[in-house]
C-alpha cells in the first residue's frame, strides 16, 4: 500500500537582504519595508516572478517577533516576547495571485491608525508547489505494495515588515560591546545595537577606517533593524581584511529610517 506524505516543511524568511529589494529562488519583492507616518494610509508592494515558469504565491499578513540575535520568528512561536501588533490596524489586495515567467503584480495595502505608538505586522509572500510536484500515476505504481514514500516540497517565504506609526519616530541608538572575533575564514566585528527611544530603529552599520565617524568606508551592512519587542540585538560584521594590531575602526550606525543618513549612533574600536 503506497501512503503519499506531502511535506512543506521548509520556510525560509528573508530579513536583511540587498537594500534594492529582497528576493530569493524565482520569487522577488519590492520595496524592502513598508512604513506607515501620521497621516499615511497607502502604499503598493510588487511582486515578481523571476522564473520560467508559471507560479501561484499566497499574500497574507502574519506577526512575526525579532529575537536578541536578530532572528524574525512567528510571534506564536515566542508568546514571550511582546509584539505590538497591526494585524488589526492592516489590510491588502489581492491575497492569493498567479503570475507568468517575468511578469509583476501590485499588492495594495491599507492601514488606519492605531491606539498611539508604533505597531508591526508582516506581508509574507510564500511560492505554492506546482500541481506536478507530487508522485504521477506512473511513479507511485512503480512503488512496493507495502513502502512509505515521502516526498518533502520546499516551500519558500519572503516577508518584509509593515509598520504603522501615528506619531513621528523617536528613534535613537547606541553601538556597544565592540570587540574583534575570529570567524572561519575572516575576521569580524562583533557589536550590541542598542534601541534608546521608543520607536524601532532602522539602518546601515558602517566600518570606517580611523577614529572618525567620516573616515574611509571599509565596509558595511545594509538594512539592520532593531524591532520595539527588543532592547538591543547582537550583530557580527565580517571585515574584508585583518585589523593590524593599534588600527583604529569606527563602527556607525546610520539611519535610513525616518532622517535617511543621519548617524545614530558610533563607536571607535582599536585592534589589541
Amino acid at each position: 500500500m503506497l501512503y503519499r506524505l506531502l511535506l512543506p516543511v521548509l520556510l525560509l524568511l528573508a530579513s536583511v537582504l540587498p537594500a534594492s529589494a529582497q528576493s530569493g529562488a524565482d520569487l522577488n519583492i519590492s520595496p524592502k519595508r513598508v512604513v506607515f507616518g501620521p497621516g499615511e494610509r497607502a502604499a503598493t508592494v510588487y511582486i515578481f516572478n523571476q522564473g520560467d515558469a508559471e507560479a501561484t504565491y499566497t499574500v497574507e499578513l502574519v506577526d512575526r517577533a525579532m529575537t536578541a540575535d536578530g532572528q524574525i520568528v512567528p510571534a506564536a512561536d515566542r508568546p514571550d516576547i511582546a509584539v505590538a501588533s497591526a494585524l488589526d490596524l492592516v489590510q491588502h489586495t489581492p491575497r492569493r495571485i498567479t503570475l507568468q515567467p517575468r511578469e509583476s503584480q501590485a499588492i495594495r495595502v491599507r492601514a488606519r491608525p492605531g491606539a498611539g505608538g508604533e505597531h508591526r505586522t508582516h506581508l509574507t509572500v510564500t511560492a505554492l508547489p506546482a500541481e506536478t510536484a507530487g508522485f504521477t500515476a506512473e511513479q507511485a505504481a512503480r512503488e512496493g505494495a507495502d513502502e512509505l514514500s515521502v516526498q518533502v516540497v520546499a516551500l519558500f517565504s519572503i516577508s518584509i515588515p509593515v509598520i504603522v506609526r501615528d506619531s513621528v519616530a523617536d528613534a535613537h541608538a547606541a553601538v556597544e560591546n565592540l570587540r574583534l572575533v575570529q570567524g572561519d575564514t575572516a575576521q569580524g566585528v562583533s557589536l550590541e545595537l542598542v534601541r534608546l527611544g521608543e520607536s524601532s530603529v532602522y539602518g546601515d552599520i558602517e566600518v570606517r577606517q580611523g577614529a572618525r565617524p567620516d573616515g574611509p568606508l571599509l565596509t558595511a551592512v545594509r538594512g539592520v533593524a532593531v524591532y520595539p519587542e527588543i532592547e538591543r540585538r547582537a550583530a557580527v560584521v565580517a571585515l574584508p581584511r585583518a585589523l593590524a594590531s593599534g588600527e583604529a575602526v569606527t563602527i556607525v550606525y546610520r539611519d535610513d529610517d525616518a532622517r535617511p543618513g543621519e548617524v545614530l549612533a558610533s563607536a571607535t574600536l582599536v585592534a589589541p
